[in-house]
């Protein structure tokens, strides 16, 4: 989403992200040498991920994904370095879009640790969600 910042910007969108890492962590790994421009609010006790119904997945979903493996494949091939496995590995993430209102007009929780929604889709749900208001 960072790439596509100024689309966000101009839709009148916000970003916030949702992590169950401790925060020391993060700054080591994730976000190290990153200028950060979206709100990222901490939830260890996954209270949230548990609200917006994200589960969990298995081995398989873990490691073993097409999606997540060529998903990888293509970071480091761009110049990405890997950042080591997380501390829980199983617990799936999602994305939302709210519209202006705070209702839920897309949900994508993951079925696996690949199965992430294109920022394309979601700038498309967000221009969907803005047109549907008027």
């Amino acid at each position: 989403m960072l790439e596509r910042q100024s689309e966000l910007e101009a839709l009148g969108a916000a970003v916030v992200l949702v992590a169950y890492d401790d925060q020391s962590l993060l700054e080591a790994k994730m976000l190290r040498d990153l200028e950060l421009p979206f709100p990222l609010l901490l939830d260890p006790d996954r209270k949230a991920y548990a609200a917006w119904g994200l589960g969990r997945t298995n081995l398989l979903g873990a490691m073993l994904s097409p999606s997540l493996n060529w998903r990888y494949f293509r970071l480091l091939l761009a110049g990405e370095r890997f950042l080591g496995l997380a501390p829980d590995m199983f617990q799936l993430g999602g994305d939302f879009v709210l519209d202006p209102n705070g209702i839920v007009c897309f949900a994508h929780r993951m079925r696996d640790n690949g199965d992430r929604v294109p920022a394309a889709r979601l700038l498309e749900t967000l221009r969907s969600c803005r047109e549907g208001e008027a």
